[in-house]
């Protein structure tokens, strides 16, 4: 046999073997468990999702259109959400899945390690908040600009650690109302922050929002794990305000007067939960 044979002949095998691998997946890729697992912990949370999911033609699972409510209505939307097994790991024993989620032009990827010691990783690009119904939903309020997001966790004797950047630039929010308290209509905010979690315990570290007119800063204990939407707040959200931008909402700062700490300076805790966060 010539050497071009050979290395023909190599390659067919090659392909041949990678075919059989991916069929291997598809046949074996337990669909069924991996989607009892889902529902039972969006379940946990009191989440639900629908439509339902279907298998693609490659190893994995798919919906269309899904929305993740709560019974307070809608939370969470996208155009697609694909979920499959990462195939290289596989070969040394790893079972990670990536689930990539598209809204709008915004994107979503993550690796969730099944097994090993890499837990999470995370990248959202393009993210617009004003298509995320959390916003309205939960705070009644509309939101604008564009998240980005990056971030990484491994499991550790204690626990999960790692840590979630966070940015968002022309941030605007309007009618924000926590509890019986509202806070004050903001308008092309940047913001950037990031979430660091040691031994499963995750810290919002100063989350700034700055504009032109006002400053605020958001820090404290976030809850995380399956229990995390019911789990109590531990935030305080910081508030600056220029003369103007106050005098512009006399309304929203007088109703906030008590948590004035300093001449144009309020220190607002927020409480409640996740789902249902409020002043007090």
């Amino acid at each position: 046999m010539t050497s071009f044979g050979v290395v023909a002949l190599w390659i067919a095998r090659v392909v041949a073997l990678s075919v059989l691998f991916v069929c291997g997946v598809y046949f074996f890729f337990p669909a069924q468990r991996i989607e009892s697992e889902i529902m039972r912990a969006l379940e946990t949370q009191r989440f639900s999702i629908t439509p339902g999911l279907h298998k693609t033609f490659l190893p994995g699972l798919g919906w269309e259109r899904p929305v993740i409510s709560s019974d307070k209505g809608a939370l969470a939307r996208c155009d697609r959400l694909r979920l499959h097994p990462c195939l290289l790991p596989l070969l040394s024993g790893r079972f990670v899945l990536n689930a990539t989620a598209l809204l709008g032009e915004g994107r979503l990827d993550a690796d969730y390690g099944v097994t090993g010691k890499q837990a999470l990783k995370l990248h959202i690009q393009g993210l617009g908040l004003g298509d995320i119904p959390f916003f309205k939903t939960v705070l009644g309020a509309r939101a604008g600009g564009t998240l980005w997001s990056e971030g990484s966790f491994t499991r550790g004797a204690k626990g999960l650690n790692g840590e979630l950047k966070l940015e968002v630039q022309h941030l605007e929010l309007s009618g924000v109302k926590l509890g019986a308290f509202p806070l004050p209509d903001v308008v092309n905010l940047h913001s950037q922050g990031m979430v660091r979690v040691t031994d499963d315990k995750a810290r919002l570290e100063s989350f700034t929002l700055q504009g032109d007119a006002v400053y605020m800063r958001l820090s404290g204990n976030l809850p995380i794990g399956p229990t995390a939407v019911n789990a109590p707040l531990d935030l305080v959200l910081e508030i600056m305000p220029k003369p103007a931008f106050l005098d512009s909402q006399k309304l929203v700062f007088l109703m906030l007067s008590k948590f004035m700490v300093s001449p144009g300076v309020y220190r607002v805790p927020v409480r409640g939960t996740l789902l249902a966060p409020e002043i007090l």
